[in-house]
């Protein structure tokens, strides 16, 4: 038997150094996503597709191990003896099975098995490559297998705040426990894929200015505030101005009791109503 020698290091390896910087994995997954569908036009579902089954070379991702492959006209076969195969014993301390977190929640009901499994499969792969994570955990196989059955993973934009949120709506729908509600195929998957690369910094999230749209409507809101204000301003300086101004000043005298404040005697004090010298009544 002859096979090809293939130099480099697979996903598996690479993701225990971190994830993967966004280009770079989109790199990847458009090379694995374009691999898949090649399979998949050729009635190949790949039925294990995992970190440990893609090797990183210098020339790009490739996509290995078919063993658990199946024609897609074939029988599923409903036992937990024909699962894919795991890369370490459950039974080793604090390890989940590793196959299992990729799997489809059809595939763990024992339904049959086609490329939408595949595509869901990828989504939790393409999910640990951007955020180091597995899409799905648990302390358990049950847990782990309740958490893909009933669970979503957080969002990307949670963990990697810097990535697009296009990227979000890729993997979210890899990753919708309906198979109908999945990417249908893996071309599509691979042309949405190739769009947000395409798209690259244009699909971040904006941390400077905002749209051109919104712009001008904020602008026209601040010119309309600062002319109303510059308005009220101008009115009350006016008022201010015009306005007669006087010092008050109020004070106690203690009359004599043989003065009054009015009469006809010569000791007699009369007051100006407004302070006027000129008003005095007498």
């Amino acid at each position: 038997m002859v096979m090809e020698y293939i130099e480099g290091e697979t996903l598996a390896d690479r993701l225990q150094k971190g994830p993967l910087d966004l280009e770079e994995a989109l790199r990847y997954a458009i090379q694995i996503a374009d691999a898949l569908d090649k399979a998949h036009r050729q009635g190949v579902v790949h039925r294990d597709l995992k970190p440990g089954n893609i090797m990183i070379t210098a020339s790009g991702a490739k996509l290995l191990d078919f063993g658990l492959a199946k024609f897609q006209e074939r029988e599923a076969v409903n036992a937990i003896s024909a699962l894919p195969t795991q890369q370490k014993p459950f039974t080793e301390e604090g390890t989940i099975l590793g196959t299992f977190q990729y799997m489809a929640p059809e595939q763990l009901e024992g339904e049959n098995a086609d490329a939408r499994t595949d595509v869901f499969a990828f989504g939790a792969l393409l999910f640990e490559m951007l955020t180091g994570r597995k899409a799905f955990e648990g302390k358990s196989q049950a847990s782990l297998v309740a958490a893909i059955l009933e669970h979503d993973p957080p969002s990307i934009t949670s963990l990697q705040p810097m990535s697009p949120p296009a990227i979000d709506r890729v993997v979210r729908q890899c990753l919708a426990k309906d198979p109908d509600e999945r990417w249908q195929t893996a071309g599509d998957l691979r042309r949405e894929l190739e769009w947000v690369a395409d798209v690259g910094a244009d699909a971040l999230p904006s941390t400077t200015a905002p749209p051109a749209r919104v712009s001008r409507e904020r602008l026209a809101f601040g010119v309309v505030g600062l002319l109303m204000g510059t308005m009220l301003a101008g009115v009350l300086s006016w008022n201010w101005k015009t306005a007669p101004h006087r010092n008050v000043t109020r004070f106690e005298i203690a009359l004599p009791e043989s003065v009054r404040l009015t009469g006809t005697t010569r000791h007699a004090v009369t007051l100006s109503p407004d302070g006027h010298p000129t008003r005095l009544q007498r």
